[in-house]
């Protein structure tokens, strides 16, 4: 099955598919485990700097490789990619997703853009994300409120979103509801689920993501699920398992150089949260 197929049979029985980033080969191994030990597909993403540090290709070839060892479909999507240079070589290499971030850019040009990456990806069957909204925040550990943060933004307007994915043929739709990039440390995490079902019903035959889908309470990722999100990305809570778990193993074996000695307790903490975000997005048990 193609990403278009996993989306069209998520939104057709109301779970989602997490779109998990990897930064390093641990995380990447945290989340194929995961993923086999739930019987569910997931999304592999990397951010502008994840895929530099990684490189395009590689993330690609390892995504395939553990897919294969682990008999799970592993799809790989480019996440927030502002440059059509980025796009295209995530095209060529053989991402499966491909999602174009024209949100800080005027309307005509991240048209201008996207219209471009829709061409090159929809040529070779592949599916493309867009926005118009800049959604606020970075996935990192930040002070202060998560609604004071999404509130330095502006929300998705159900109708100007239905024209963007009218002009540019995107098949999914990032939209922008109270959601945040990022943990905050003050929480108040709060989705706007009647405007996500405002957009839901503009725009109905669009696949919708949820960016941002660390430190937001279970049960409103449930509910967004059920008005029509398909694809929620994670990142930061990944980040600070690792981190966490990496300090743990330092701090009981202070002695210890060789790394790949160190690092399978980190990836077991990775592991513990991609696991919960899979029962909670209901893609377990799909494959």
């Amino acid at each position: 099955m193609i990403a278009r197929d996993w989306l069209q049979k998520a939104k057709e029985e109301r779970f989602a598919i997490g779109a998990f980033n990897v930064g390093n080969l641990e995380t990447f191994k945290a989340i194929a485990q995961a993923a086999a030990n739930k019987k569910s597909p997931v999304i592999i993403e990397s951010s502008p700097g994840e895929t530099k540090w990684m490189e395009a290709a590689n993330i690609v070839d390892i995504a395939r490789n553990f897919s294969a060892e682990y008999d799970i479909p592993i799809l790989v999507n480019l996440d927030h990619s502002e440059t059509l240079e980025d796009c295209i070589n995530a095209v060529e290499v053989g991402f499966d997703l491909i999602h174009f971030d024209g949100g800080k850019l005027p309307l005509e040009e991240n048209l201008k853009i996207v219209r471009q990456v829709v061409e090159a990806s929809h040529a070779k069957g592949l599916t493309v994300e867009g926005e118009i909204d800049h959604i606020q925040g970075t996935s990192e550990v930040h002070i202060g409120s998560a609604a004071e943060e999404a509130a330095k933004g502006i929300m998705t307007d159900p109708d100007r979103a239905a024209k963007f994915v009218e002009e540019s043929g995107i098949d999914i739709f990032a939209a922008f509801f109270g959601n945040v990039h990022g943990v905050f440390s003050g929480g108040d995490e709060n989705l706007h689920l009647n405007l996500l079902k405002q957009i839901a019903e503009a725009l109905p035959e669009t696949y919708l993501s949820l960016h941002g889908g660390s430190g937001i309470p279970d049960d409103q990722v449930k509910q967004a699920i059920q008005l029509g999100i398909v694809k929620v990305n994670v990142n930061t809570e990944m980040r600070q398992a690792f981190r966490v778990g990496l300090e743990e193993a330092l701090k009981k074996n202070p002695d210890e150089y060789a790394l790949y000695k160190l690092l399978p307790e980190t990836i077991e903490e990775v592991k513990k949260i991609v696991e919960h975000k899979i029962e909670v997005f209901g893609s377990n048990n799909k494959v």
